[in-house]
C-alpha cells in the first residue's frame, strides 16, 4: 500500500511541503487539508485591513496535480491512533505520516480586546465590523513587526486619522540603533504616536486605562501583541508550550510522536533562534518534505539547519526598512531605508508566492535558504572555587 501523508494547514509551510514531497515521492499518497479553498497571504493582512481589497489565490492553483486537496475543518487529531477527524465526516481518517502546519490564528487575549489581523477570518471580521472611513482614532497594541506595519499602512491610506501604538516593552529593542532611530523618525513624521514601556490596566468600550492611571480614547483598537497556535494541538496530547506550539526535535518531529512533523508557527524547537513567521515557515516546510522522503526510502534523517539574514518592514507603500542581522537574528548596524527599503520588502513578499509556484512547476527542488545551526549556544556558567585553609 502507498504510505499516506496528511498535511494539516495550507499556509506557506503546508503548500511548499506538499509540492516538494510529491515530486520526490511518486509512491506516496499526499493529502493537504484546509478549511478554506483560498490561500491567504498572511504577510499582507495589514494591507487587507487598511484597504479592504484582497487578491484571491485558489489553493488548488498552487498545488501539483497529484497532491490531493481536501477542503474540510479539522475537529480532532488523534496521534496515538494515527487518525484525524474532520467536520461532517463520522469516520476517522488514517495516516502514516502527519505534517502539522496550522499556523498561529489565535491571539494573546488582553482584557476584552478581540479585534486582530492574525487570521484571514479576524481581518475580515474587522473590515465588516468597522467602516474604515469612520475610524478617526485607531489604537494598536503591540510594537512588533505586525503592529508597526499595521500602524504605518493604516496611516498611509487614512492620513487624516489618529494612530497610536502601545508597547509594553521598550520600542524597537530588536533593531539596531540605526534601525530603531529610523523607525521612530518615520512614525513621528507621520504622526503615529508611540506609547512604549506602558502597561494596560483595563479597557472599556472606547477607553484604555494604563497602570499609571493615564487614559486614552479610541474608536477602534487592534490586538497585535503576540500570537498562539491552534488549541487542537494541546487537546490532541502533544507536548506543547504556553503558545500551544508543539515541542519538536532537531529533525522537526514531535517529541511525543515521531511520525508527526511540525512546521511554521505550530513548531517549537527548544533553545533555538527560530521565531514565528513566514521566514521560518517556508524552510521548515521544505526540510520536512525532504526528511519524510528520506524516511520512507529508509535513508538517514538530517537536522534542520537555518540562520537569519535580516528582517524587512514595510512602512506604508513608499518606504521600508531592511534590518540586516547576524545568523542568530541579532541586528547589525547596517540598514536599507526609504524607497529601496520598500522595493526590497515587496520583492521579498513576492518571492514567497514565486517560491510556491516554482516548487509546483519545476521538476526539481527549488526553494533554498541560508543554513546554520539554529540552536543557541549556552553561555558557560562561571563558578568560583574557594579554598579553605587549615
Amino acid at each position: 500500500m502507498k504510505p499516506k501523508v496528511f498535511i494539516l494547514g495550507a499556509g506557506y509551510a503546508g503548500i511548499l511541503a506538499a509540492n516538494r514531497l510529491e515530486k520526490q515521492l511518486k509512491e506516496a499518497e499526499i493529502v493537504l487539508v484546509s478549511e478554506s479553498s483560498e490561500f491567504k497571504e498572511r504577510i499582507r493582512f495589514h494591507e487587507l485591513a487598511s484597504t479592504g481589497s484582497e487578491k484571491k489565490i485558489k489553493i488548488k492553483d498552487l498545488l501539483r496535480t497529484k497532491v490531493n486537496f481536501l477542503q474540510a475543518k479539522i475537529t480532532k487529531i488523534k496521534p496515538k491512533e494515527n487518525v484525524i477527524e474532520i467536520d461532517g465526516n463520522p469516520n476517522s481518517i488514517a495516516y502514516d505520516y502527519l505534517i502539522i502546519t496550522l499556523g498561529s490564528s489565535q491571539i494573546h487575549q488582553i482584557q476584552n480586546v478581540t479585534n486582530s489581523i492574525q487570521s484571514n477570518e479576524a481581518t475580515s471580521n474587522f473590515i465588516k465590523k468597522y467602516k474604515q472611513n469612520e475610524i478617526q482614532k485607531l489604537g494598536i497594541i503591540g510594537g512588533g513587526l505586525t503592529g508597526i506595519e499595521m500602524a504605518s499602512e493604516w496611516k498611509y491610506f487614512h492620513p487624516n486619522t489618529s494612530v497610536f501604538l502601545i508597547d509594553k516593552n521598550k520600542f524597537g529593542s530588536s533593531f539596531s540603533e540605526k534601525g530603531k532611530n529610523y523607525l521612530k523618525t518615520y512614525l513621528s513624521k507621520n504622526n503615529i504616536h508611540i506609547l512604549d514601556q506602558t502597561k494596560i490596566l483595563s479597557t472599556n468600550e472606547n477607553e484604555i486605562t494604563f497602570e499609571d492611571q493615564n487614559k486614552i480614547s479610541f474608536d477602534c483598537i487592534l490586538n497585535c501583541s503576540g500570537f498562539k497556535s491552534s488549541p487542537l494541538l494541546k487537546e490532541a496530547g502533544f507536548s506543547t508550550n504556553s503558545k500551544n506550539q508543539i515541542y519538536v526535535d532537531p529533525f522537526l518531529r514531535s517529541l511525543s510522536f515521531p511520525n508527526v512533523f511540525v512546521a511554521g508557527d505550530s513548531a517549537f524547537l527548544e533553545n533555538s533562534i527560530l521565531r514565528m513567521g513566514c521566514v521560518t515557515a517556508l524552510p521548515m516546510g521544505a526540510h520536512i518534505a525532504d526528511q519524510i522522503a528520506n524516511l520512507i526510502r529508509e535513508k538517514k534523517l538530517s537536522p534542520f539547519l537555518f540562520q537569519f539574514f535580516g528582517r524587512c518592514v514595510s512602512l506604508g507603500r513608499k518606504e521600508g526598512l531592511i534590518q540586516f542581522t547576524y545568523g542568530d537574528d541579532k541586528p547589525k548596524e547596517w540598514i536599507i531605508t526609504g524607497k529601496w527599503g520598500a522595493v526590497i520588502k515587496e520583492l521579498v513578499n513576492q518571492f514567497t508566492i514565486f517560491s510556491l509556484k516554482m516548487e509546483k512547476y519545476l521538476p526539481f527542488r527549488f526553494y533554498f535558504w541560508p543554513k546554520g545551526n539554529p540552536i543557541q549556544k549556552k553561555e558557560p556558567v562561571l563558578t568560583k572555587t574557594i579554598s579553605i585553609g587549615t
